[in-house]
């Protein structure tokens, strides 16, 4: 199979055109991109937070969160899926991570901690609410978690946990917004616009049958986020009397660096909203199973409440600590920039927001259809760069199985002779690349590519002249007759000059004994490293390389580990499942490798047999396997192929015996890696 990069690339371009949000969303390549973004940012203070996409589309589906490890966002949550660009919906994924980024940085877990236990507990923290006007509600609760009544401990710490999610909420965001005001801001300052849009008006929540405590957080969470809340149909009612109540705290307390401060925000917010508080207690009081119904409450009211991202029960202190104020005219700044955006969306309806809260009228509706983008530039050119990076895996997972196809079906149409008559040979390539595999290439390389890097060094002087100029004598046809050879009886008496731009000169293929025996004395892992240098230097000089393993289990067993056509530049990540693994059928192994080989047009063909021991397969072992290999040797070698077998075990003088003058007697182990590459290197010389 040949490769044809004009065709890939179509391929390419295709596949970026049929490639699902799904696809897209959840991809390696994206998720490469979203934690590139989030190492930017918690890099001094975290280590390799990874960023883990899902798409789940259920109604009570998380919308991210984070663990201080990871980030999972869910790219159908639905805040982005709705949105009408896939731009835009990679806008709003980078602003929940940026939202996770955030908490990760600013956020004080374990002062949230101490200030939820200490309601569960019947106190607050870090002080008692003045509750100026509400001292008759301060009253009723202070007498209820004096007895320490479970029903009103519980269901003010998680009340409480509410409120100061909301708060934290917004702290974090404007800090990231502070901090990262690129794409960071623009993303979060989207999903705030979207929240709230989805978020419904105070009439339709009532119709509803919303809980009045869920609509009351409703109305903070709106307020919070944008300054406003959805009144769009002019609702006058106590609802609104009690955010206005509520609001002085809020201002206070949200953008404050200290947490303590929205903590008592938050205990003056619950005794202010303990009328709605309490009808939450009264039902759970009136249930047998007060545990299980403030269960059923509460995930009634994360169902009514439209919060979005949850904040992360976890410990910790904030690893970031400002004290700088955050200016209120930014964020506003970032939030009509946000609205802009959004009205990319034709025939979509904006709220228009006002300075005050919204009360007594209808804050009425704004159409901008000429509005052309906010010239996110940056972002739109990542989205391509990572659909085309999907595509092209795509392209490569499919030729790579077309490839895989290809040499099944070379395997079955050569011959392999008698001895092996009746034997399948399996060919295996991995076609998809795991994170494992390429973990495991990039834990081992360093040391083994250096070797590769000098190796090179000493011939890519002599290779470039090759390759520039050179003169080819002894020819069996050419331009130039060269009278000097007319004495000599083989017909090689021309000689003819390699011009720049000719075909390459050489071609390597190496072959790996893949028995059970070769686990022991590290013979495998050596086997490994030195394909790994072979395979780097090959690579790195031009010169095409094919990489095989080969075991006998009821089939032959041929892993193909680099190709002469691969095209994915995952090969040397496939190095790394090298492994030992059955017996060793090594005449129909030899054959196939070396049939991959002669279909070459290099000049100079090499084919290099990694192997510990003698032949030793079902039926094919003693004089009769070593006479065929012995056969096969001479058999390619008049067909332009040169055999070099590379005894590391016990049985050299077995393998000495087979291979003559292709005997490599490798005592050393350790100088096996740099053996391969130096083995070339004379031919590259002469």
């Amino acid at each position: 199979m040949h490769a044809d990069y004009r065709l890939l690339k179509k391929q390419i371009i295709e596949e970026r055109d049929t490639i699902t949000d799904q696809e897209l969303f959840t991809s390696s390549a994206y998720e490469d991109y979203q934690s590139s973004l989030a190492e930017s940012a918690t890099k001094r203070y975290y280590s390799g937070v990874h960023i883990v996409l899902g798409w789940d589309t259920a109604e009570n589906a998380d919308y991210a969160y984070t663990d201080s490890n990871r980030i999972f966002i869910n790219a159908a949550n639905p805040i982005t899926i709705n949105l009408p660009t896939r731009y835009l919906k990679s806008l709003s994924m980078t602003g929940f991570n940026a939202h996770e980024c955030g908490h990760l940085l600013f956020t004080d877990f374990t002062a949230l901690q101490i200030y939820g236990n200490s309601l569960l507990n019947g106190n607050f923290y870090p002080k008692s609410p003045k509750a100026e006007h509400y001292e008759n509600n301060l009253t009723e609760i202070q007498a209820a978690i004096a007895t320490q009544d479970k029903a009103v401990c519980k269901t003010l710490c998680k009340m409480a946990h509410h409120l100061t999610n909301i708060m934290e909420d917004v702290y974090i965001e404007a800090r990231m917004c502070q901090k990262f005001p690129g794409t960071f801001a623009a993303g979060i300052y989207l999903n705030n616009e979207r929240f709230e849009e989805q978020t419904p008006s105070i009439q339709s929540q009532i119709d509803k049958g919303y809980r009045p405590y869920a609509i009351m957080m409703n109305l903070i969470l709106s307020y919070c986020r944008n300054g406003d809340v959805n009144n769009i149909t002019d609702y006058k009612g106590e609802y609104l009397d009690a955010l206005e109540e509520c609001i002085p705290y809020i201002e206070d307390a949200i953008y404050e660096p200290d947490p303590k401060e929205r903590f008592s925000a938050a205990n003056e917010i619950l005794v202010i909203l303990w009328d709605y508080i309490k009808q939450v207690v009264d039902e759970i009081e009136n249930r047998p199973e007060q545990d299980s119904a403030l269960e059923e409450l509460e995930q009634e009211l994360e169902q009514q409440v439209n919060s979005g991202a949850q904040l992360p029960q976890k410990r910790g202190r904030a690893k970031i600590k400002d004290s700088g104020n955050i200016s209120p005219q930014a964020i506003r700044q970032g939030q009509l920039e946000a609205q802009k955006v959004l009205k990319e969306e034709t025939e979509r309806l904006e709220m228009e927001k006002t300075n005050q809260l919204s009360k007594g009228h209808n804050p009425g509706v704004t159409y901008n259809r000429n509005y052309a983008g906010a010239g996110y530039q940056d972002a739109a050119k990542d989205m391509l760069e990572v659909l085309t990076t999907l595509a092209t895996e795509k392209a490569n997972l499919t030729y790579e199985k077309e490839l895989s196809a290809e040499l099944q079906k070379q395997a079955a149409e050569i011959r392999y002779g008698d001895i092996h008559k009746g034997c399948h040979v399996n060919i295996n390539r991995i076609t998809y690349v795991s994170p494992d595999l390429k973990r495991a290439y990039d834990q081992v390389k360093a040391p083994l590519l250096a070797i590769s890097k000098r190796l090179q060094k000493q011939i890519m002087e002599i290779l470039e002249k090759k390759r520039n100029s050179e003169k080819l004598s002894r020819l069996p046809y050419g331009r130039r007759l060269e009278a000097r050879y007319l004495y000599q009886d083989d017909g090689a008496y021309f000689s003819r000059t390699r011009l720049p731009g000719d075909g390459e000169e050489l071609a390597v293929a190496l072959l790996v004994d893949e028995s059970g025996s070769m686990s022991g004395s590290s013979r495998i892992t050596m086997a490994r490293q030195a394909a790994i240098i072979l395979y780097d230097f090959c690579h790195s000089l031009n010169i095409p390389i094919s990489i095989y393993g080969h075991c006998e289990s009821f089939d032959v067993e041929l892993y193909s580990y680099a190709e002469f056509d691969s095209l994915d530049m995952n090969d040397c990540y496939r190095l790394m499942d090298m492994s030992a693994r059955g017996c060793n059928r090594d005449g129909a192994a030899l054959r196939f490798v070396a049939e991959r080989l002669v279909i070459r047009n290099e000049e100079t063909k090499i084919l290099i047999l990694i192997s510990d021991g003698q032949p030793n397969g079902d039926g094919y072992h003693g004089t009769a396997a070593a006479a065929d290999l012995r056969a096969i040797k001479q058999e390619y070698r008049k067909k332009g192929v040169i055999l070099f077998a590379a005894a590391i075990g016990d049985d050299k003088e077995k393998i000495k015996e087979i291979y003559q003058d292709g005997f490599l007697d490798i005592t050393d182990l350790n100088k096996l890696p740099k053996l391969l590459p130096t083995l070339i290197s004379r031919y590259i010389k002469e």
